[in-house]
């Protein structure tokens, strides 16, 4: 049963406008098609000078897609900006603008072979990103036996990180991930304790075996891709992040909200919502989407994220797809994401 059924008419109509799957974003002579990138997940994109920058796990390097129109965002070149040749498992690199300066955060292993992966960031001074070259400061250590999935914001003038890490290190145990946050004092340095926000509680957060019966991993309960964004009216900050084990067709995304007023580093700041805000549809065939990324043109509000096909094969090392599609803001100042569209 899809919840909001008045935006899954608006949505199927508008979709059908354009053949299944398409999507005309305002302004744009052509429709972006889902998925836009058909291997792929962790999507993130960013609108600088008139460009768009996108990015998304790749496992052993890390490129840059740019256009000028969200529409040619999966017709145009790929470029490599880093392909160390011995690091495997890098996922969810993001490129934020900071004081002037491009910064590159991701997670990979070290070398080893192994997934124990940590948080890097890279530093290109450049106003294009695709000009000189990204500069490894280093690692982010957080205290934890592993880290994914980092982004970063600012709020009233301190700079903080979210991430997801696990501190478990005992072999069988059940594997838990959970949000982290910390202070910066730059880009690149933490400067406070890290705090645990929010770890996996209700049964949707903690599916790591696939409706089939079938499972891909050990026993994993799983908060991991956080994602960033204030209210409409500003009033409060959302932290949106993916439950449940990701290669599952549960995969779906929950909801933390805290008064802008309130301190991000206290846990009590931080309200879960007891049900996802973003599952899957039987209806369009998507399963298991999440890793959200928001990102907004002319007023209008845009979500990126990785799903894959009822049609595909499910039970793949990685069949997951890249995707993009509208989001509306509700009468409460939160964004309403309705429900994965098209295949």
């Amino acid at each position: 049963m899809i919840k909001n059924a008045t935006l899954l008419v608006v949505t199927l109509l508008v979709a059908s406008c354009f053949g299944r799957g398409s999507v005309r974003p305002s302004g744009e002579d052509e429709a972006f098609v889902n998925p836009i990138f058909q291997s792929g997940s962790s999507p993130y994109l960013i609108f600088h000078n008139g460009h768009y920058y996108y990015t998304q796990t790749m496992n052993d390097h890390i490129s840059i897609w740019t256009a000028d129109r969200l529409a040619e965002i999966s017709k145009s070149s790929e470029h490599v900006i880093f392909s160390p040749g011995d690091v495997y498992h890098i996922s969810a690199p993001q490129l934020h603008r900071i004081d002037g300066k491009w910064y590159l955060y991701f997670s990979s292993d070290a070398g080893t072979g192994s997934d124990v992966r940590h948080i890097y960031v890279m530093e290109n001074p450049e106003d294009d990103p695709l000009s000189g070259s990204f500069k490894m400061i280093g690692w982010i250590n957080t205290g934890n036996a592993k880290d994914i999935h980092p982004t970063t914001f600012s709020h009233k003038g301190k700079r903080y990180l979210l991430w997801s890490g696990t501190e478990s290190t005992i072999p069988g145990d059940i594997s838990k991930w959970s949000i982290y946050i910390a202070g910066m004092s730059n880009p690149w340095t933490l400067d406070t304790p890290k705090v645990i926000i929010s770890s996996p509680e209700y049964e949707w957060e903690c599916q790591w075996i696939d409706e089939d019966g079938t499972s891909t991993s050990s026993p994993v309960y799983v908060n991991e891709g956080p994602a960033f964004l204030y209210s409409r009216d500003s009033t409060r900050l959302l932290v949106y992040y993916a439950a449940s084990e990701t290669y599952t067709s549960y995969y779906c995304e929950g909801l933390l909200i805290a008064s802008s007023d309130a301190d991000p580093l206290s846990p009590s700041s931080w309200h879960k919502q007891s049900e996802p805000v973003f599952s899957k549809s039987e209806e369009t065939g998507v399963l298991g989407p999440g890793h959200l990324s928001f990102f907004q043109k002319d007023g209008s509000l845009f979500i990126l994220y990785n799903g894959k096909s009822r049609f595909s094969d499910m039970h793949a090392v990685d069949n997951r797809s890249c995707r993009m599609q509208p989001a509306s803001w509700g009468a409460d100042g939160i964004p309403i994401l309705g429900y994965p569209i098209g295949i």
